[in-house]
């Protein structure tokens, strides 16, 4: 305890515990001497009570002796009294002993012996003197006997009381009040203590200043000059003022010759100091054993640990463990031998997070050759090896799916046809994939949306592939895919039926159900080529097939598919001026009901009347006019053209309730200006909405389904007929299809085709009918050819019927004709 104490006051500062000491000392002599003088004036003021009582004794002896002189003893209280107040006695009091009380009796009740103290002074004959508290004050108790004597004041006390000389006859008892002393003691200690401070304060201020002056700025000026050298902020060329020649002053002079004699050390150290301390490169520094003996900031800001906890350890403590005992066997070798190693090594950070880093470890030897010191030099590369990896990473991958992207596909293809050369078994497939209509999704709900699709149908192709296969981006919505081992190219047509299930499943983005369907082109080595960039186009080309036989589909290279791009160019340069030369027509295919056998209306399909190829049918030009952007105009001009005809044949007499059905174009209904377009073309030509009936496909329908309800809606408000076409080749379901304003639902002709020999078309078409009848829906079935066919589809209820069993799609004067014929045998 006293160690704490001490070492407490140690890191007090010098002039504090100066001042404080002497302050405390002055407060102990100033107390004491106080204390001393207050004593014996009190004391001396308590011997002059004393002296005082005995003035009252013999004042009251010499009285009660005079009274009984002259018999005016009962007087006797009356005396007292006075002499009590006149005094300042807070008692006085007679008492009388037994002497006196045989001979003339006890007197008053008051000169009886009231304590043992008076009972005391009688029996023994000898004064009492005690200072005591009571309830009126301090106050000195005196009691005095009252002794016989032959000659007590000139008087003889014995010629009256018959005992012999020395007897006592009572006592005097008295309290003298000691308040005045007290008083008169208090006022004297409060005047020492004024004088006190009076003395010190100016003795304390001139001590301060003394030991301030002469004691504490020279030895602060000493301690800064250390400081700033311990700081490295000194230039050494100022030097400490010496006040004197005592012992200061020669510590001020010798600091001053060791600044003298250290400066060029001390600027030598400072340069060292801060090259080491502020390099941007971690430094460590172990002594000849292998112990860490200085790090830097940067060796901190690398590894987490701060000097305190690595100083005195071995670097091992940063070992990654990631190298083996060989690895650094050779490089102790190599730092020994060489006196120097240099490379790349793998360490550990205090938070356990392993990291790469470039070494360059130096030895530093004495004269004698030993090693004193190994000097390390590292610096944190993990950001250029990320970098690296990002930037190789960036070089062969896309950026948005994180697939291989054409280099890298390509890379991988050349290693797989060069094993396919050596291994005659071997064959390779190259599978060109591109999404349907993605343009329209990427157009109509954002690029955002686009690219979550593309990332999602990255994921689910990777899982349809082997862990040897790769499928790459191209860029846009173009796919790749490499299967570099496979028997037979039936394989590859397995694994492009898994990608369409795989697929036809909806893509729940932004809060919307999407659909899209691939069109897949595949080529196979050895047979459809020998090399990278002829497996590629001929798989494109079965792409494209596929794409003009309808998409959502895929398509093995056959060598028939060499003239198809040519002929798609040529068709494309054609397709542009055809409109304007006014090569397209419209057709028209009648649509009964069976339940009348009447004609209530017929569909609008566009041909194109080439004036070289004749007449081209849908399927070899929509498609194309879907991709290039010329199904806008041509769809414009199918629904007004459309509109004028079945006005035409209202005003000649046909039913004023005959439907046309046209169909919408993808591009056509997603564009925002799908409803001012109907309606223009209903104003244009006068017919009544009532008499115009659009149809959309089941996929389209179901492509965006928030836009395709917004948008049915906006047009079921002119008034116009709504049909969902090709049912059941889509993914619908019954709640989508509730919140759609549709009319009728047109079954598609792959059901109907097989529907009298399969029943599981058969047990579709019901589903569809019993559903669409629920909802209070029409049911039109198309591509009805034989009466077989026409027959099952009575006995389900089916509503109307249209297809080649009744009639050719036909020109428009045609169609008159088969209109004015009225009823039809169904």
């Amino acid at each position: 305890m006293l160690n704490n104490l001490l070492r407490k006051l140690y890191n007090i500062k010098i002039w504090l515990r100066l001042v404080v000491s002497i302050w405390v000392m002055l407060v102990i002599a100033w107390s004491t001497m106080i204390y001393w003088a207050s004593y014996e004036q009190r004391r001396t003021a308590i011997e002059q009570a004393r002296d005082f009582s005995l003035s009252v004794h013999q004042m009251t002896l010499a009285g009660l002796t005079g009274m009984m002189i002259t018999g005016t003893i009962s007087h006797r209280a009356v005396f007292l009294e006075q002499i009590e107040k006149s005094n300042n006695i807070r008692h006085l009091a007679v008492v009388r002993g037994d002497p006196v009380v045989r001979q003339f009796g006890h007197g008053t009740a008051s000169e009886t012996p009231s304590d043992a103290i008076e009972r005391q002074v009688l029996e023994t004959g000898k004064p009492f003197f005690q200072v005591q508290d009571t309830k009126e004050g301090e106050s000195l108790r005196v009691v005095m006997p009252a002794v016989a004597q032959s000659n007590y004041l000139g008087k003889n006390c014995l010629s009256c009381h018959h005992v012999a000389e020395g007897t006592v006859l009572g006592a005097v008892s008295m309290e003298i009040s000691l308040d005045k002393v007290n008083v008169a003691v208090g006022q004297f200690g409060g005047k020492v203590l004024v004088v006190a401070i009076l003395i010190s304060v100016p003795l304390l201020l001139f001590i301060y200043v003394f030991i301030s002056r002469f004691v504490t700025v020279p030895l602060r000026e000493l301690t800064k000059g250390l400081d700033k050298i311990a700081l490295g902020e000194s230039d050494l060329s100022q030097r400490l003022t010496i006040h004197g020649r005592d012992e200061i002053g020669q510590a001020s002079a010798a600091f001053n010759r060791v600044i003298a004699k250290a400066r060029k050390l001390l600027n030598t150290e400072k340069l060292a100091g801060l090259v080491f301390e502020n390099s941007l490169e971690s430094l460590m520094v172990c002594d000849g054993a292998g112990r860490i003996q200085m790090v830097n900031r940067a060796f901190t800001d690398t590894t987490g640990y701060t000097p305190e906890e690595v100083i005195g350890k071995s670097p091992s403590m940063l070992s990654s463990g990631k190298h083996d005992m060989a690895f650094y066997a050779n490089f102790w070798y190599s730092l020994l031998r060489d006196g120097r190693w240099q490379g790349e090594i793998w360490n550990r950070r205090k938070n356990g997070e392993i990291y790469p880093e470039l070494l360059n470890i130096s030895t530093v030897t004495n004269s004698e050759g030993d090693i004193i010191y190994f000097v390390a030099v590292f610096s944190d590369i993990t950001e250029r090896k990320r970098n690296e990896e990002i930037i190789a990473f960036q070089a062969f991958h896309d950026a948005l799916t994180g697939l291989p992207n054409r280099t890298l596909f390509k890379d991988r293809l050349e290693q797989a046809l060069s094993l396919g050369r050596r291994d005659q078994e071997r064959k390779v497939a190259v599978m060109l994939l591109d999404l349907d209509r993605f343009k329209i999704i990427n157009d109509t709900l954002g690029h955002n949306v686009g690219d979550q699709l593309l990332q999602e149908v990255a994921h689910r192709l990777r899982g349809c592939l082997r862990e040897s296969d790769t499928v790459a981006r191209l860029g846009g919505d173009e796919f790749t895919l490499l299967l570099p081992q496979i028997d037979k190219p039936e394989d590859a047509a397995l694994v492009a039926a898994k990608i369409l299930e795989a697929l036809r499943q909806p893509f729940h983005l932004g809060g919307k159900d999407l659909f899209v369907t691939p069109s897949i082109g595949i080529s196979v080595f050895p047979e459809d080529g020998d090399d990278a960039d002829t497996l590629i186009k001929r798989a494109d080309s079965a792409m494209y097939y596929v794409k003009e036989r309808g998409r959502a589909n895929f398509y093995l290279y056959t060598d028939e598919l060499e003239t198809q791009p040519t002929q798609r160019l040529e068709m494309e340069s054609q397709l542009y001026s055809a409109l304007e030369r006014r090569e397209f027509i419209v057709y028209y295919q009648p649509q009964l009901d069976l339940a009348s056998g009447q004609v209530y209306g017929a569909e609008a399909l566009i041909r194109w009347r080439h004036p070289i190829m004749g007449l081209v049918p849908p399927s070899d030009f929509i498609p194309l006019s879907e991709e290039t952007g010329l199904i806008v105009p041509i769809g414009a001009w199918v629904l007004q053209t459309a509109c004028m005809q079945a006005k035409n044949w209202i005003k000649g007499g046909m039913s004023p309730d005959l439907l046309i059905a046209v169909n919408l174009s993808p591009r056509q209904f997603h564009r925002i200006d799908i409803v001012k377009l109907v309606k223009d073309a209903l104003d244009y030509s006068g017919l009544e909405p009532k008499n115009l009936e659009l149809e959309i496909t089941e996929s389209l329908a179901m492509q965006d389904v928030e836009y395709s309800v917004r948008t049915l809606h906006a047009l079921a408000e002119l008034g116009v007929q709504l049909a969902i076409d090709d049912f059941g080749t889509g993914y619908s379901s019954l709640n989508y299809l509730k919140k759609m304003p549709v009319n009728t639902l047109k079954i598609d002709r792959s059901f109907v085709h097989d529907i009298t020999i399969d029943q599981d078309d058969a047990a579709i078409v019901s589903a569809v009918i019993s559903m669409a009848h629920s909802l209070g829906l029409t049911v039109i079935a198309e591509g009805v050819e034989t009466p077989e066919q026409l027959n099952v589809l009575k006995v389900l209820g089916c509503d109307r019927v249209q297809g080649y069993l009744f009639s050719r799609p036909l020109p428009p004067e045609e169609v008159t004709d088969f209109l004015r014929g009225g009823q039809h045998d169904s």
